[in-house]
């Protein structure tokens, strides 16, 4: 089964002028990857504020690049954004300023769950979240 994957405006933007060729091959073998697998190439669960985890989802790439995608339906991938985390800068909690009930810290390395075991069943988006991502695409 092959998935749609979009991007937001903002990962357009990144990939464009601020990748360079190896982070760019990186991000478009991980691109290939959620084409064919969803989310079980989505790396792992990102934490949720409350506990638990959010339905967004983190991936390493080359350097300190971070790809976060989301999943509509289990049809479709949203590269929501991509950006650098390094000891000064935590993508993370920017992203947890717009995006309703993400942790601004994440979790251990070894307590990171996948983002899903099964493809056909992507990490449910809230009603919220859902019109947030319909004002990104």
């Amino acid at each position: 089964m092959a998935f749609q994957v979009r991007r937001t405006a903002q990962a357009r933007r990144i990939v464009d002028e601020r990748m360079d060729r190896t982070a760019r091959a990186s991000y478009e073998a991980a691109r290939d990857d959620l084409r064919g697998r969803g989310c079980e190439a989505g790396g792992y669960r990102m934490a949720a504020a409350g506990g638990g985890d959010h339905p967004l989802c983190g991936r390493h790439l080359a350097y300190d690049w971070r790809m976060y995608t989301t999943y509509p339906d289990g049809e479709s991938v949203v590269i929501v954004a991509l950006d650098r985390h390094t000891d000064e800068h935590n993508p993370a909690a920017q992203l947890a300023a717009m995006l309703p009930g993400l942790a601004t810290v994440g979790r251990r390395s070894e307590s990171k769950p996948p983002c899903c075991m099964d493809p056909r069943e992507p990490p449910l988006l809230s009603t919220e979240l859902r019109m947030w991502l319909e004002t990104v695409l």
